[in-house]
């Protein structure tokens, strides 16, 4: 959770070397999803730290600038659920769970669900990869390391890292490492953020 400019510092620069962005600021014209993470990470800072009346003011703005971006993509991403290291692949259709626990280095893309099942909510742990179309559903755990293959639904916990799960309901089907994951890790090591 963003409690200080210090935490709102180390998101933005976690969430921006998690994209793989060499840029320091983005561009006028593009660079649409970070921006829309910008927004994101700003409005849970001012919604955070909502006690002055610039807080408030901060959190009207950047809230609205992302509730536009978030109905134009047809997305809901809830404040304080994702933690630093996110990559928004796709934002089209991304539906999560304000109630949902997710952890650090989570990527998404476009068709992605984290949802309840009989008022119980997923806790997806750090450096998890959830690919077009999947689905993670349910009071169920999701180990660290773990990629959700394209259309997957995921109903049952997920003990063993370094997997990757597809199908319906899903079932591991590999036992590597992916590599987008680990070149991410070593890239957010090296500003000693992990």
């Amino acid at each position: 959770m963003i409690e200080s400019k210090n935490d709102l510092r180390r998101y933005l620069l976690a969430d921006k070397i998690a994209l793989g962005v060499n840029k320091k600021r983005p561009r006028i014209i593009g660079d649409r999803i970070w921006k829309y993470q910008i927004d994101y990470r700003k409005a849970e800072y001012y919604l955070n730290t909502n006690k002055h009346f610039f807080s408030k003011l901060m959190f009207y703005y950047y809230n609205l600038k992302f509730k536009i971006k978030s109905r134009s993509m047809c997305s809901e991403i809830p404040y304080n659920v994702i933690e630093e290291g996110l990559v928004i692949w796709h934002g089209q259709n991304i539906i999560i769970n304000g109630n949902a626990k997710i952890g650090k280095n989570f990527s998404i893309s476009s068709g992605c669900c984290v949802g309840q099942a009989h008022n119980q909510y997923p806790v997806i742990k750090d450096n998890v990869e959830m690919t077009i179309g999947s689905k993670v559903i349910g009071g169920i755990i999701v180990a660290n390391d773990v990629t959700i293959g394209a259309g997957a639904v995921v109903v049952k916990s997920i003990d063993e890292s370094y997997t990757t799960w597809g199908g319906i309901p899903a079932k591991c089907i590999s036992r590597r490492k992916n590599e987008y994951v680990s070149l991410k890790k070593e890239r957010l090591k090296c500003i000693k953020i992990l």
